[in-house]
């Protein structure tokens, strides 16, 4: 049954085009949402990693200074196993707040061999080659258990 647009009154008229607008508005949220979502956690991907990038950078220009100044720049009793106050020089220098946990050192070369850095819902773990580049690993946190 065909029913010419013409002969239809202007109530229909706007009915139709008020069914056709909502469902148009109601794909586009289903469409845009997910892909703004995805776009978010990108953005907050690639912060944590240039933060952990450059929390790498300086801790190894640091250590240069520590050992030209004889000072120590890892302290293996502390969590982030470095001293309290290169630790808060690297987080300064960096611009970062994240945590650092330095996990292995080459002292005959000043530098990390591994490390973590966790900004966030972000955990970026660093782990040094033969060469002069490294892995970089990044996973999100969906969840975190409590010990109970």
């Amino acid at each position: 049954m065909y029913i010419d647009y013409e002969t239809l009154t202007q109530k229909i008229k706007f009915r139709r085009l008020l069914k056709i607008s909502l469902l148009t508005l109601l794909i586009s949220i289903a469409v845009l949402a997910p892909a703004l979502w995805y776009w978010e956690q990108s953005i907050q991907m690639r912060s944590a990693f240039r933060s952990a990038k450059n929390v790498l950078l300086n801790t190894e220009l640091l250590s240069i200074q520590y050992s030209g100044l004889e000072e120590p720049l890892l302290d293996s009793s502390r969590e982030s196993g470095m001293s309290k106050e290169a630790e808060e020089e690297v987080k300064s220098y960096s611009g970062v707040e994240g945590e650092i946990h330095l996990i292995s050192w080459d002292k005959a070369k000043c530098r990390v061999l591994s490390m973590t850095y966790q900004e966030g819902k972000y955990l970026v773990i660093y782990e040094a080659d033969d060469k002069d580049s490294g892995t970089w690993t990044i996973y999100r946190k969906t969840r975190q258990y409590e010990n109970q």
